[in-house]
């Protein structure tokens, strides 16, 4: 037998367990979509707009991450959560704005208030639940990369 070493290096084990995991999250999406379980995302508009520019975020961090650059994950987690909590609140703005306050005395036209209602909010739930999600992926991710490659170490500005 003789010295061979397999083609993939040991060093390489963790970017292979890296990319899975991200693979994974990539597979779960496209799963979720493929189900119908997105389609109320996709078909608002605005709702589209938060989820593209929190994937968008996602996506960058994660490839710079993925290639070794230096990346604020917490910064950037905590930017999508603030995007999603702004989310939130605009969704729940917009329902309280839209509500006709004459129509809510009269019970015919009180059941269209009330969906007219709980359609915007959804939007503001939707929105706190991507940028929540985004959150914990970036976090965790993080945490994956902590454990497979040790702490973070921060380069600061050198002194003289």
């Amino acid at each position: 037998m003789t010295g061979r070493r397999s083609p993939v290096s040991i060093a390489s084990w963790p970017k292979f367990i890296e990319l899975a995991i991200l693979f994974s999250l990539a597979a779960l999406i496209f799963a979720l979509y493929t189900r119908g379980y997105l389609d109320r995302i996709l078909d608002n508009t605005l709702t589209l707009w938060f989820f593209s520019l929190i994937l968008t975020i996602v996506l960058l961090v994660e490839a710079f991450a993925f290639v070794g650059r230096d990346v604020d994950a917490h910064f950037w987690s905590w930017l999508t959560t603030g995007l999603g909590m702004l989310g939130t609140v605009l969704g729940f703005s917009m329902a309280l704005a839209g509500i006709d306050v004459e129509a809510l005395h009269e019970p015919a036209a009180l059941s269209a208030e009330i969906g007219r209602f709980l359609k915007t909010v959804s939007f503001a739930i939707d929105t706190t639940m991507i940028g929540l999600s985004a959150a914990m992926v970036m976090e965790a991710m993080n945490k994956v990369r902590e454990i497979l490659y040790g702490p973070i170490r921060s380069t600061g500005p050198k002194e003289d």
